[in-house]
């Protein structure tokens, strides 16, 4: 698994580097922070419920080659935060997992243009990493039960992702160095079958144990608000005074 990361995660912070460093070139680059909150739901045939509380909060972080007067522009964005999925679904209660989540998705962005606004509307694809830290019980009398990962088999916490999404400048800032943007996005993986299967134990009361074989598979969609600062890095300018 380490090296399945290697091999996707260190080209990916080795392009951001590039682009941030490349001082000398003729292009611009823009950097750009903010934060997000995500609603994401799994849609499979075991899990109907959308009660296992999982609002999502996470961090953006991006880097965009941004040339003078361009159309078109690509970002490399890197969010990341905690998410919850849910596992199994018994009756009113969702066994869930926690998850910390990281997300790099290369997009490719189209500039809208009006008087006084900008709107980027956008697509692109990438990989969402997912490290598993806790399982919850959730729902009616769910702090009263007990659920347990006995073990696992065929885990995959790497998993390809795409996006699209589109993200608003308004006001005087529009054509600026700095400004300020609210956006949606929409992000989208597909969890394969016969892949991510937990075995757990509830206890549900002081006598009644329960043991289950669950596949964490479907298709994860999240969609998410988010408020974003950008910020135009520009080449420097040599002094004519020195040669």
């Amino acid at each position: 698994m380490k090296h399945i990361r290697a091999k996707f995660v260190y080209p990916f912070i080795l392009f951001a580097g590039l682009m941030l460093t490349s001082a000398f070139c003729s292009a611009q680059y823009e950097v750009s922070s903010g934060f997000d909150v995500s609603y994401p739901f799994l849609v499979n045939a075991s899990n109907s419920s959308l009660n296992y509380s999982q609002l999502s909060f996470g961090m953006k972080l991006g880097v965009a080659y941004k040339p003078p007067e361009t159309q078109f522009f690509p970002i490399l964005n890197v969010s990341f935060g905690r998410t919850r999925l849910p596992l199994l679904q018994m009756g009113k209660n969702v066994a869930a997992l926690n998850f910390n989540y990281l997300n790099v998705m290369l997009n490719e962005n189209f500039i809208v243009r009006f008087p006084k606004s900008e709107v980027f509307i956008y697509g692109g694809i990438g990989f969402s990493d997912l490290a598993r830290k806790s399982l919850v019980i959730t729902g009616s009398g769910g702090e009263q039960m007990k659920g347990t990962i006995d073990s696992t088999a065929n885990i995959t916490s790497l998993l390809p992702a795409m996006n699209i999404g589109a993200e608003y400048n308004y006001g005087e800032s529009a054509g600026k160095d700095l400004y300020l943007t609210v956006g949606v996005n929409m992000h989208y993986i597909m969890m394969l079958n016969d892949r991510n299967t937990y075995y757990l134990s509830v206890d549900k009361s002081l006598y009644t144990h329960s043991y289950y074989t669950v596949n964490l598979t479907g298709n994860l969609v999240t969609p998410s608000f988010y408020i974003a600062l950008h910020y135009l890095l520009h080449k420097h300018s040599k002094s004519k005074m020195y040669l």
